[in-house]
């Protein structure tokens, strides 16, 4: 496969604008179109449909799968927001069918059945990008055949990372969007995990911007990524592309708590749909997530909420 450097980049820097819109807004995961809907009026900004709960899945059928595309096409027919489409960590054919399905983004995710195994994880994918002539001045471009090689596909894909150096190989990759790492089903998730992974990676990230040249190039040998790369972290003190939290958030004020933190923005669990009123849940999220320096308003959303939902109004 030859491909300019140049037009690599260009395409990537595309796929990142897209991205970028997201900032600053929630994406909910939800489970049927009706609930797209109730998101889309909520304020969400992006949806990803799944056919039901990873735990659930896998008690029904044996395996957690990609999202059927029947599901992706209803939740796309029902709601104007973007659709996000999942599908198993280094299933390039699913990867495919997402993208020809015209969903806006893809993420590839780690609860669902991965498909590679240790063999193929250790003998690193080439890809020589053609500069020069006869390709002589051209580099190679590393990917690990664990995961999809993102930079042929036209649309952006999302991808989970528990630490700095897993979310700059991600990047690597192609990964036009990073967030944290689930272990668990999204709707048992501990959040507890959600903030510990969102406060290393912004230690390190710290930590990397203290760094001289000399340990900068430890770092890259580390991280086995682009020394430009790891530049560009420790001098900008941020990742290249928007960092989301993901993983039992469903709760407004843990939402606004990680962005305080440094987060872009907040992936909601589906598990916002099993309180009393989601519609509300979904949009106090979302003001959350805009108004998280205020106070006030943050206070008044703890009181509406109560614990898990709406307090239910008195009877008689």
């Amino acid at each position: 496969m030859e491909e300019t450097r140049e037009s690599v980049q260009r395409r990537f820097g595309w796929k990142i604008d897209i991205m970028n819109k997201f900032r600053g807004k929630a994406i909910v995961v939800v489970i049927n179109p009706a609930q797209a809907r109730i998101a889309e009026d909520a304020g969400a900004a992006g949806v990803i449909p799944v056919d039901s709960i990873t735990e659930v899945m896998v008690t029904n059928e044996g395996a957690a799968r990609s999202t059927d595309l029947n599901t992706i096409n209803n939740v796309m027919d029902r709601v104007v927001i973007p659709v996000i489409g999942r599908v198993r960590v280094g299933h390039v054919m699913e990867a495919k069918a997402m993208e020809f399905a015209k969903v806006t983004c893809i993420e590839e995710n780690e609860l669902l059945n991965p498909i590679t195994t240790k063999y193929n994880q250790a003998f690193p994918l080439k890809f020589r990008f053609k500069d020069g002539p006869n390709g002589t001045d051209g580099y190679e471009h590393t990917v690990d055949k664990a995961c999809i090689d993102k930079q042929p596909f036209k649309v952006p894909f999302l991808c989970g990372a528990a630490d700095l150096g897993e979310a700059l190989q991600q990047i690597r990759s192609g990964a036009s969007m990073i967030r944290t790492k689930i272990t668990t089903s999204e709707d048992t998730h501990d959040v507890s995990k959600t903030f510990e992974i969102v406060r290393r990676i912004f230690d390190e990230i710290e930590q990397l911007s203290l760094e001289d040249e000399v340990g900068l190039y430890s770092r890259q040998a580390t991280y086995n990524v682009d020394f430009e790369l790891i530049q560009m972290v420790a001098q900008e003190k941020r990742l290249p592309v928007p960092f989301f939290a993901a993983g039992g958030i469903f709760m407004p004020i843990d939402a606004a708590m990680l962005m305080s933190l440094g987060c872009n923005g907040i992936i909601v669990c589906s598990r916002a749909f099993k309180t009393l009123d989601p519609e509300s849940r979904i949009s106090d999220i979302v003001s959350a997530i805009k108004h998280y320096r205020e106070p006030a308003r943050l206070a008044r959303m703890i009181e509406r909420t109560g614990g898990y939902g709406p307090k239910p109004k008195p009877t008689g």
